[in-house]
């Protein structure tokens, strides 16, 4: 029996989504084409997939789909057991640094530089472009 499941979150960029995971303090591994990355599940179960976030004892997956999106899949009742970590709260962290990163990264491609990031009470994120002429 699997213990691995998908979230909803859907990812389209993954320069994006490796920003926000370094942002986020996690360590993952990426799969190349001479090698791939494993993630861990229950009993030592594991699945392949192009990104493996290291979570201690379980890992949290990034698998490409047939459409070109990629998926978060994890044994999440592992990783909240030994790390104390829900699905819910992983996938709003990051869905919130992956937003904020796809907007710097479009930002950057329109030749503009980031300046200032502030936090807001609200949970808001403020960003301060420039760009030179």
């Amino acid at each position: 029996m699997s213990h691995f499941t998908k979230c909803d979150l859907k990812i389209t960029n993954l320069v994006a989504l490796k920003r926000a995971l370094a942002d986020l303090g996690h360590t993952f591994a990426e799969a190349t084409a001479e090698r791939s990355v494993e993630v861990r599940g229950y009993k030592g179960q594991k699945l392949n997939a192009d990104i493996s976030i290291d979570m201690g004892k379980y890992d949290i997956g990034v698998v490409k789909q047939a459409d070109g999106t990629y998926e978060i899949v994890a044994d999440w009742w592992g990783v909240e057991t030994t790390r104390g970590t829900t699905e819910k709260e992983f996938v709003e962290e990051l869905n919130q640094k992956y937003a904020y990163q796809r907007v710097v990264i479009a930002c950057e491609e329109q030749g503009y530089t980031l300046e200032e990031t502030v936090n807001q009470e609200d949970g808001k994120i403020a960003l301060t472009m420039k760009k030179w002429e």
